[in-house]
């Protein structure tokens, strides 16, 4: 009997991403879902079994039926693979006399609760929960130039990190060659788990480059945008990396301004189009501008906020089909507040104000998810009284509830800095630097918004007791729904980049771990993370080696 195949459809938050892996299409016939579908009767052999352990990220969960009938009929009902979230995972359905395999797009998430059960499972119905093995981080690597990590006036800052199509990974930081500042870059292979070697790819007849940003496209490219002297002005550059060659450089500022861009951001959809913005002085005030990209060029660069007071700190967060939303400080220094803009297709809206009058807003965080729900955070307050502030709304009726402020049971000091994602299933999670007490050190605190709850979960301690000050969180939210949050810490060995990961399934925060080495360094800070569609979070930071600072980074695999 010839072999019968269905599709599970993709989520739309990791359609684009899941194609990059050449899910074959050929030959497979694509049904539609069937709520309230059971298979006539259970499987007599369901592999991972119920229970399992340490199940390999490529697993194949096949049911074994006592007849071919059987397992046609639970073809036609359908079978379905659940993370800890309750989001199918994107799958094929495939039949073979009586045995129904299912072939996830990508590999499963690592560490990770996985359902599988007939769509629209009944109580009584059969079902196999099964864990995924356990990854560890990697051993720190240095991706920048090695054979310079002895010279002192080679130091390497601000790293950036993009996943990339097939699995990799793309680094980028400025770094001194010698004669200027470049942008360097580096990529993580996948299919030979290496790093290349660090290539400049800013003018290299321009001079000094810094502030490199990245985001990934739909189609697993990478784009990147810098700052970089030109004829004497500074001016802000972008082009796409990957794919069959990388792209020219364009400039996306204003030539016009004499002064030059800053705090450099990007956002993408996913449908292939981006957003650039950044901070500029024109002649009377510092601004904040957009650049539009649609996939094949780049719209003239616009300033969002044409009103008299400085806007300062762009934030942008992209999702869906060409849905952006940027957010900004707007007002003078210890009168600001956060204003947004957002984009649906055409033009970006007039301006709105997100944070209340008479109390200053600053550090905008946004955060965009595929449905166009958006998430803004900000600092607000001043002094000791300094409090992460949230809002959620809709983007399309820039509609929403009040603000809420992140709450930390029996600590009374300052927020300093915040770090914010989307989980697939539209819960927001949060990460925050803050004092216990005024004049104490730093901790790393960490909350969830549940969608639909009135206000955010109180928040966890996620940094280990007894060390010394914490800061700069970084956030990142895996397809399965499981977060990872790094921050530097100063510890008795010298400043150390630390991680810890949210368990989705448990509903928990792990243990921190180490990622830097102490034996190598007293000075590690900035960490950067990346997630791929497939669950893979990769790490990199800047750390002193004695001479200068080095590029380093690892993986949790």
């Amino acid at each position: 009997m010839p072999a019968l195949a269905r599709r599970i459809p993709l989520s739309r938050t990791f359609a684009l991403l899941a194609t990059l892996v050449g899910v074959a299409t050929a030959g497979v016939a694509v049904a539609g879902s069937a709520p309230g579908g059971t298979p006539g009767g259970a499987p007599a052999i369901v592999l991972p079994r119920d229970g399992a352990r340490s199940v390999q990220r490529l697993v194949r969960p096949r049911l074994r039926f006592d007849s071919a009938r059987g397992a046609q009929e639970a073809l036609r009902n359908g079978v379905e693979l659940l993370g800890p979230l309750g989001i199918p995972v994107a799958a094929v359905l495939r039949v073979g006399g009586n045995t129904l395999q299912l072939e996830p797009a990508l590999p499963l998430a690592d560490c990770t609760l996985y359902t599988l059960r007939p769509q629209g499972r009944d109580p009584g119905a059969w079902h196999s929960r099964f864990r995924t093995a356990c990854s560890r981080w990697s051993e720190p690597l240095q991706i920048d130039d090695v054979r310079n990590a002895r010279l002192p006036d080679r130091g390497a800052n601000e790293v950036q990190l993009a996943a990339a199509n097939g699995g990799d990974v793309l680094a980028a930081w400025f770094q001194s060659d010698g004669r200027r500042s470049a942008i360097e870059s580096s990529r993580y292979v996948a299919d030979t788990d290496s790093w290349q070697a660090p290539r400049a790819i800013d003018l290299p007849d321009g001079g000094g480059s810094a502030l490199p940003a990245l985001v990934t496209l739909a189609d697993g490219r990478v784009l990147a945008a810098w700052v970089q002297e030109l004829h004497g002005h500074a001016a802000l550059l972008a082009r796409v990396l990957g794919g069959t060659g990388d792209s020219a450089p364009l400039r996306l500022d204003a030539p016009g301004l004499r002064a030059g861009p800053g705090a450099v951001q990007l956002a993408a959809d996913a449908a292939g189009n981006a957003v650039a913005v950044w901070q500029q002085p024109d002649a009377h005030h510092t601004a904040v501008w957009a650049a539009h990209w649609n996939g094949r060029r780049w719209s003239h660069a616009r300033e969002l906020d044409t009103a008299a007071p400085p806007d300062y700190a762009p934030v942008v967060a992209g999702a869906g089909d060409d849905l952006f939303v940027a957010a900004w400080e707007h007002g003078p220094g210890g009168h600001e507040r956060m204003a947004a803009s957002r984009w649906l297709g055409r033009a970006w809206s007039a301006p709105r104000l997100l944070s209340a009058p008479g109390v200053p807003a600053r550090r905008p965080l946004l955060a965009l998810d595929a449905a166009g729900r958006v998430g803004a955070a900000w600092i607000q307050g001043d002094g000791d009284a300094r409090r992460v502030a949230l809002r959620r709304m809709r983007l399309r009726s820039w509609d929403g509830g009040a603000t809420r402020t992140a709450r930390a049971p029996g600590l009374h000091g300052a927020a300093v800095a915040a770090a914010i994602a989307f989980d697939p299933a539209g819960n927001l999670a949060l990460a925050w630097e803050q004092q216990a007490r005024a004049g104490s050190p730093d901790l790393i605190e960490a909350a969830r918004w549940m969608r639909g709850a009135m206000a955010p979960q109180p928040g966890t301690r996620i940094d280990p007791a007894g060390q010394r000050s914490a800061g700069n969180p970084v956030l990142v939210a895996d397809p399965a729904g499981n977060l990872v949050c790094a921050w530097y810490q100063d510890t008795t060995q010298g400043l150390q980049v630390l991680a810890a990961r949210f368990d989705a399934a448990r509903a928990r925060w792990q243990p921190a771990l180490l990622l830097s080495d102490p034996r190598r360094t007293v000075q590690a800070s900035f960490p950067a993370l990346a997630v791929n569609a497939a669950g893979s979070v990769s790490a990199a930071w800047q750390q002193f080696n004695g001479w200068r600072n080095v590029i380093v980074a690892s993986r949790l695999r």
